[in-house]
């Protein structure tokens, strides 16, 4: 595993009134968040990187209004056919 670092001006720290542990906490849940929305990482990955549970990432992911289902316009589409063809009986 390799280590960032991430310099932190001390006024910053006093103001948020976190130590460089937490700060650094947040900042890869944060990272990992962007990364799960971008869809660079999934769920497994990205929670690993907050260093959470899956369960523990995903309402993480609720905190930060992510939804964990992120269809494609594709995706969604065929979603709403499908159900279409489920509501008129001819599926």
């Amino acid at each position: 595993m390799r280590a960032v670092t991430i310099p932190v001006d001390d006024e910053i720290l006093f103001v948020l009134k976190k130590d460089i542990h937490n700060v650094q906490i947040d900042f890869m849940q944060s990272l990992a968040v962007y990364y799960f929305k971008e869809k660079k990482l999934g769920l497994g990955l990205a929670s690993r990187m907050a260093g959470m549970s899956k369960n523990e990432f995903v309402t993480l992911l609720s905190d930060h209004n992510v939804d964990i289902y992120q269809y494609t316009d594709d995706e969604l589409l065929n979603e709403f056919k499908l159900i279409d063809k489920i509501a008129e009986g001819t599926y």
